[in-house]
Formats: C-alpha cells, structure tokens, sequence
C-alpha cells in the first residue's frame, strides 16, 4: 500500500489517498527509474498552491524493493522542477478514478469524493504548467495598504522582526504549524484552525466563516483597537483560494520593516509572493490561486494562547 498526499494546502490538512498493492508498485517503480522526479522535502520556493506530492509506502518491503526512503516528495512548483514531474504527478491524481483507491482525508466542508478531488488537483496540476526588530511598536494608521481608515481611528500595534529560522529549522515544528500558527505567532504543533480553540471551528471556507472563527478565538477587525495589556498585538490579512470543489484559506502577518510574511501550510515560513518578489501588500501580491482578499485583522495575546 502506498499513500500519496498532494501538498497543496495552506490552512487545512492536505488531503491523501492509499492506493493498492499492484497500484503501489506500479507508481514506484515508475519512479525509482528517474531519479531526477524526486526529492527528501518540498521546494523552497513553491508557495501557495499546489506544491508537489509525497509519497509513503505503509509497508517497509516497498520501500526496500525500489531502494527508496520512507517518505519520497515529487514537486511540481518552484524553481526547478524536472521536466517530466507534472505529467508523472498527473498519472497519480488519475489513479484517484480507480478500483482499489480510498480518500483518506476529505475536507468538511468539500464534496467527499475523489472525483471532486481529482477535478480541483488537475485544474491546479494545469495552472502549474501554464507558468513555466521583535518588540518594535507601530501605529496602524492604514498605510500599509488602500483600506479605508475610519476617521479618528489609530491603532497600536507590534511589528515582530522576521524569524524565519524559528519556524523552519526543526522538520516537526515546519510541518506541524500553518498560516494560521504564523499569523498568530504561536507554535502549536496542531496546524491551529481559526475557532477551533475556542469551540466553533469554521463550517464552510468562505470569508465570513474562518473570519468568524478567527474573531471568536479572539481576533478583532482592523480598526477596533486592542488595549495595551493585549501586546503583542499583529496585524494580519485573511485571503481563501475558491473552488470548485475543495477550497483553503491562508494568512499573512505584518512584520518589522514594513514586509508581510507567511508560512504556507507545512511548507518554510517565508516573506516572498508565488513570484519571488517581497510582500509588501498581500492585497497586491501574487497569491496563486488564493484569489479573493477578506480584509484586515488584528491578532493580540489571549487570541494566540486560545488557538489550537
């Protein structure tokens, strides 16, 4: 049995699917004959949207026969994937219409089925080939992008410096902690889902929904200000990648120096768009196929201690 999990989402579990014995070595022995097709972890510089697939035989005689690692990462984003990596990963979605496949992990609010799943992985596998200093205190004063300022309203909030490291170096903590995680900034190790901490997780991926759950572990909207006993407080900016089928969310933070950073999904914590160019608006940045921008936040202490 080999499960195979497209890593292509910021906010949510990537789904996965176990495909057959017979299935299994068939697609590793596919690969065990290219080299160039894989790799020990995701790229770098994949970004959001869909980022490649890992491959993890559940038994120790796959991995043996084909002289692979227990867990082998096919990217198809990035800089430098090879040439024949989309089609091989394409051949993998398509075993999703097969005798002998179980979708392991279905999303909620999503249609429960590997057709669904199929239609919204080969739509991405077919955008992917068509591109070939902590503790400092700002004012928010709606500078940082062409949101309205209500008048009379200034806010205080911290700028963290940008400390990547802390959220890459440790394999556990990188896959273990999202956008969400990041733009609170607090390792949970739970990949945090907004409301899960305070009991009325999300229902739908839709902007109302996850900012619901967000304000209710304790976010509040741009503009209405947190006191200074809730330092530090971030400012944070909600996006959601649309359907059909199976959609996510993700979230960016504001940090010292007037740049957004952000950790898409399991992936590096990183302060660069899908085309490599720092964020300095997430409204405007190249966010993939995270089209729709939901508006401004901010975070404070008792929200990031509650998420989970």
């Amino acid at each position: 049995m080999l499960r195979i999990t497209a890593d292509v989402f910021s906010g949510r579990p990537n789904p996965s699917w176990v495909v057959d014995e017979g299935q299994a070595r068939a697609v590793l022995r596919d690969l065990a004959r290219d080299p160039d097709l894989y790799r020990d972890g995701e790229p770098a510089d994949a970004g959001l949207g869909l980022r490649g697939f890992r491959l993890e035989p559940l038994g120790d005689d796959l991995a043996q026969d084909y002289g692979l690692g227990d867990s082998t990462y096919v990217a198809v984003a990035g800089r430098s994937p090879a040439s024949d990596a989309v089609a091989f990963a394409a051949g993998l979605v398509g075993l999703l219409d097969r005798e002998g496949v179980a979708l392991e992990e279905a999303p909620s609010d999503a249609v429960p089925s590997e057709g669904a799943l199929g239609d919204f992985l080969t739509a991405q596998l077919e955008a992917v080939a068509l591109r070939s200093p902590s503790g400092l205190t700002a004012t928010d004063g709606g500078t940082t992008a062409p949101e309205a300022v209500p008048a009379d309203v200034v806010c205080r909030i911290e700028l963290g410096t940008f400390n990547p490291g802390f959220w890459n170096n440790d394999p556990t903590v990188r896959s273990s902690n999202n956008c969400y995680n990041y733009a609170s900034n607090w390792r949970t190790n739970t990949f945090a889902q907004p409301g899960r901490g305070c009991g009325h997780m999300y229902t739908a991926i839709t902007c109302a929904e996850v900012s619901r759950g967000a304000l209710c572990d304790g976010m509040h909207h741009r503009f209405d200000c947190f006191p200074d006993s809730e330092k530090p407080r971030y400012l944070v900016a909600l996006v959601i990648a649309p359907g059909p089928g199976f959609v996510d969310y993700h979230w960016y933070r504001l940090q010292a120096g007037g740049f957004w950073g952000h950790k898409p999904g399991g992936t590096a914590a990183r302060n660069v768009d899908n085309s490599g160019h720092l964020i300095l608006s997430p409204e405007t940045a190249d966010r993939g196929p995270y089209t729709i921008f939901c508006g401004y936040f901010y975070g404070c202490n008792s929200q990031r201690q509650r998420i989970r």
